[in-house]
């Protein structure tokens, strides 16, 4: 590991901008990434410039006990502060407290430990009221949205802005973030809607005049970037916007993608306000009552044809940087559609877990984690199948190269997934009879193919079941996992049948 290079922490690692920022950074800095979650993605642990620390933000012990290498090796030079609870039910929950304002104190008692040179904290324009009476929201507009998420980044901020006389912080406040494969919940849920042919998919709420502004990872990996490169030149407490000043309408989102999508314009229906309201409210309050909430909320109707406008110039004349023309959502819409169309597992994959805010049922309770489990999973059916007790039940199984049948059982799963996500089994079941009958030309033996589908289906059920998160939901994970499996093992059967090699 390179000593000259400058040392970076960054909080709320694993999240999508943790993530995205870390595999930019990782040849220009020393990047030690912080927490609750192990990484997933093991190559980006195994860079030399990158190591790890599995803390909670929100337990100071924990976190003092986790800090205590940094500690003792000089510090960093900066801390760029994402770790965050958001909940799109806009709900009271005492994690906004919990994480979002002890966990920043924590993280900034730690800071004065650090040695550093400048501390970035994430916050968001979405913590201001809007529309405003006295014009677009600017680097100066108090963050004094009422909902529990802005109060929570409103005390944060407060937080920082004291810190401040113990060394030089900076706030951000970020757009909506998306990437080109999406991954903002909120705009994953339009285009999915949207691009199907389903009785919602024309309907815009009041006029499809609702709009905020969006901005894309590369762009905030750039302001990031930047703070930190002209940290020396910025005032000791800086406040600053990553956002285009333009928001995007509904309508004008709805246009290019189906447009994209379809090859040319579908017309929406323009649903008034009341009749919205009454909907949304109507299908909330049944989705309390069977268990599984839309996406949809009732807080959503009130802002229906407002615009969030932006005035970013102070930033742009501070830091010299503005976002990118390359990057704008307008233009990266058909560079994500074209994912969703072309790879359409990894695209569901990808945004199911940016979803993983936004409350819903049992099935993606139960996706969640799956995806958590994904890795032991695999690894635990491919040594299970080739362990050398079992070579007579394997026999076939173990001739193929190890290589290619943990591709296939991870393809299995992530079809699995997508099927749980969308309570859709015919995918997978589609999938099972290609499968099968590809097994079958090759020479496999029924009774193996069974077996394996059994191992993959017990193994999962077995992970499952030791997570906390998933207690008291088993009568779920049997109608999700178990029943599932036997189905794909029935059509499996059946396409072995039709060849008559059963």
């Amino acid at each position: 590991m390179a000593k000259h290079l400058p040392r970076l922490l960054i909080t709320g690692a694993s999240g999508f901008i943790g993530r995205h920022l870390i595999e930019a950074l990782k040849e220009d800095f020393m990047v030690c990434g912080l927490s609750r979650r192990a990484p997933k993605n093991a190559a980006l642990m195994r860079h030399p410039n990158i190591r790890w620390i599995e803390a909670d933000i929100g337990d100071r012990s924990m976190l003092w006990e986790s800090m205590q290498t940094l500690r003792d090796s000089g510090g960093v030079d900066f801390v760029i502060h994402l770790a965050g609870f958001y909940d799109f039910a806009y709900d009271e929950n005492p994690e906004y407290h919990r994480t979002n304002v002890a966990g920043t104190e924590f993280v900034l008692e730690q800071a004065r430990l650090l040695n550093i040179k400048r501390f970035i904290f994430a916050s968001s324009v979405a913590a201001c009221m809007f529309p405003r009476p006295d014009g677009p929201v600017t680097e100066s507009t108090p963050a004094d949205a009422t909902f529990a998420y802005a109060r929570s980044k409103r005390k944060g901020e407060e937080l920082v802005r004291a810190s401040s006389r113990y060394f030089p912080c900076t706030v951000v406040r970020f757009a909506a973030v998306f990437s080109d494969w999406c991954e903002y919940g909120p705009l994953y849920m339009f285009i999915s809607t949207w691009l199907t042919r389903s009785w919602k998919s024309r309907i815009l709420g009041g006029k499809g005049k609702s709009a905020i502004t969006y901005i894309h990872i590369n762009d905030i990996i750039e302001v990031l970037l930047t703070v930190m490169r002209r940290a020396d030149d910025l005032p000791p407490y800086h406040v600053c916007i990553a956002s285009p000043d333009k928001p995007v309408s509904h309508e004008e989102l709805y246009e290019l993608s189906t447009r994209f999508f379809f090859g040319k314009r579908r017309n929406p229906f323009h649903m008034p306000k009341p009749i919205a309201w009454l909907g949304v409210l109507t299908m909330d309050l049944f989705g309390r009552a069977v268990g599984s909430r839309p996406f949809e909320r009732p807080w959503m109707m009130r802002y229906v044809d407002k615009q969030l406008a932006i005035d970013a110039s102070n930033t742009r004349n501070a830091l010299h940087w503005s976002p990118s023309a390359r990057y704008p959502l307008q233009r990266r819409l058909l560079f994500m559609i074209e994912r969703m169309k072309s790879y359409p597992l990894e695209w569901q994959r990808r945004n199911i877990r940016a979803l993983k805010r936004i409350p819903a049922g049992p099935n993606f309770r139960i996706y969640e984690a799956l995806d958590l489990v994904r890795e032991n999973v695999v690894q635990k059916v491919v040594d299970h199948v080739l362990r050398e007790e079992h070579h007579e039940e394997f026999a076939t199984y173990r001739r193929m190269d190890p290589l290619r049948f943990s591709q296939d059982v991870t393809m299995v799963y992530q079809v699995l997934c997508v099927s749980v996500r969308t309570k859709d089994r015919m995918s997978l079941l589609e999938y099972a009879r290609q499968v099968a009958q590809a097994r079958c030309r090759e020479g496999f033996p029924f009774a193996e193919v069974r077996r394996v589908i059994e191992t993959i289906g017990k193994t999962i059920e077995e992970e499952l079941a030791s997570r906390l998160e998933l207690k008291g939901m088993e009568q779920e994970v049997y109608d999700e996992i178990t029943l599932t499996f036997q189905l794909v093992a029935d059509e499996s059967e059946t396409a072995y049948e039709e060849r008559g090699k059963v």
